[in-house]
C-alpha cells in the first residue's frame, strides 16, 4: 500500500472538517456571502491537496531518479576498477580488450554526466526553445545510435519522418538527447536481428515520437523508472517533463513501445 504523507492526510482532515462545519452552518445561514465564503474555502483547501499530491509525486520522482543513477553508475564503475586492477596486476592475457573495457566504462560515464549536466541546467535556465525540424532531431538520434545498432545486429527504421518536416518550437539540446537516449535504449535491449523503429508525427501543436524495440517483452504495469539498470529512461522522463511532455510505456509483440508526447510549441494557423 502506497504511503501517504502527513500532509497529504492533514489537508484531507482539514477539507473535510472545513466542509462539514460550513454545510451546518451555511443551512442556517444561507445568504449569498455564506455561500461565496462556502466555496472559496472548498477550492483553497482542494488547492492545498492538489499542491501537496505534486510534491509527493516530485519527492517520488527524485528517489527513482537517485536510484537508477546509482545503478547506472555502479556498473561501468565495477568494469574500470576490474579492468585497471588487471592490467595494474599483469593478469590480463588480453590487454586490448580490458582497454576497450575502460574506453566503454568511460563512454558510458560521460553520457550519463551529460544527461545529468542537462537536467542541472533546466533546473536553472528554462528551455531555449527555438525553431527546428523533428525528422532533423530524429536523424541526430538515429546516427548516434547506429554504430551500436550496426555491433549489435539490429535492424534501425526510421519510418515517416519526412513528413515531419515543419519548423516546431523546441529546446533543441533537451530534445535531441531525449530522443537519442529512448532509441539507445531500444537499440541497447533488443534481441540481435530483431528491428528498432522509429515513427515521427507532428499533428497542430503536439509532436509524437514512437520507439518499438524487439526487446522481448516486459510487465505490463512496468513504470520508466523500474528498470534500474539504465538511468536513460528516467533521466529522459525528467527531459520530456521539463518541456512539458510525457512518456508512456506500454507492451507488443515481441517488445515494448515508447510513446513521447511534447508541445510542438506553435500555434496553429
Amino acid at each position: 500500500m502506497a504511503r501517504v504523507s502527513r500532509g497529504l492526510v492533514a489537508a484531507c482532515v482539514a477539507s473535510s472538517a472545513t466542509g462539514w462545519l460550513l454545510g451546518r452552518w451555511s443551512r442556517r445561514q444561507a445568504t449569498p456571502e455564506v455561500r461565496w465564503l462556502r466555496q472559496e474555502l472548498t477550492a483553497t483547501s482542494n488547492a492545498l491537496i492538489e499542491a501537496e499530491q505534486e510534491r509527493a509525486d516530485l519527492r517520488r520522482a527524485q528517489r527513482e531518479l537517485i536510484t537508477a543513477i546509482s545503478h547506472e553508475l555502479r556498473t561501468p564503475l565495477a568494469n574500470i576498477r576490474g579492468a585497471a586492477e588487471a592490467l595494474k596486476d599483469g593478469v590480463a592475457q588480453e590487454p586490448e580488450r580490458y582497454l576497450d573495457s575502460l574506453i566503454g566504462g568511460a563512454q558510458r560515464l560521460n553520457r550519463v554526466t551529460s544527461d545529468l549536466f542537462e537536467l542541472a541546467r533546466l533546473q536553472v535556465d528554462s528551455l531555449q526553445l527555438t525553431p527546428a525540424r523533428l525528422a532533423d532531431l530524429l536523424d541526430s538520434a538515429l546516427a548516434a545510435a547506429l554504430p551500436v545498432a550496426l555491433e549489435r545486429g539490429v535492424r534501425l527504421h526510421g519510418v515517416g519522418l519526412d513528413s515531419a518536416t515543419d519548423p516546431v518550437l523546441v529546446d533543441v539540446a533537451v530534445t535531441t538527447r531525449a530522443l537519442a537516449n529512448l532509441v539507445m535504449h531500444a537499440v541497447r535491449h533488443t534481441v540481435p536481428g530483431e528491428p528498432v523503429t522509429v515513427t515521427a508525427v507532428v499533428s497542430g501543436n503536439e509532436i509524437e515520437v514512437i520507439v518499438v524495440d524487439g526487446c522481448g517483452g516486459i510487465a505490463a504495469e512496468l513504470d520508466l523508472a523500474a528498470e534500474p539498470a539504465d538511468s536513460g529512461l528516467a533521466i529522459t522522463r525528467g527531459l520530456i517533463r521539463a518541456h512539458g511532455g510525457e512518456v508512456r510505456i506500454d507492451q507488443v509483440t515481441d517488445g515494448c513501445r515508447f510513446t513521447t508526447r511534447l508541445p510542438a510549441g506553435r500555434q496553429d494557423p
